[in-house]
């Protein structure tokens, strides 16, 4: 099977995409670990599983209600957000 050169760009621009997110996510987890953060962290779950439990440091920001706290947000960091959920 021979793939294209746009096929070959395509590819080497997913994985070079997803290497950067898996970085990133590793330095969020140090430094939520170390309890220092140079960004903003957003819950994004609702306000009931947010005050059931949370990464300590976090502001709860559902996303029913990002409209409205968007224009709070400190505007000279970066913002990262998390969410999850359990079956």
């Amino acid at each position: 099977m021979t793939f294209t050169a746009d096929e070959i760009r395509a590819n080497r621009d997913y994985f070079a995409h997803k290497l950067h997110a898996e970085k990133q996510r590793a330095d969020v987890l140090k430094a939520v670990e170390a309890g220092k953060f140079d960004f903003v962290l957003l819950d994004t779950r609702g306000r009931e599983a947010y005050a059931s439990g949370h990464i300590p440091g976090a502001l709860c920001a559902p996303l029913e209600e990002f409209d409205q706290i968007l224009p709070q947000l400190p505007k000279d960091k970066e913002i990262v957000t998390y969410c999850w959920g359990h079956d």
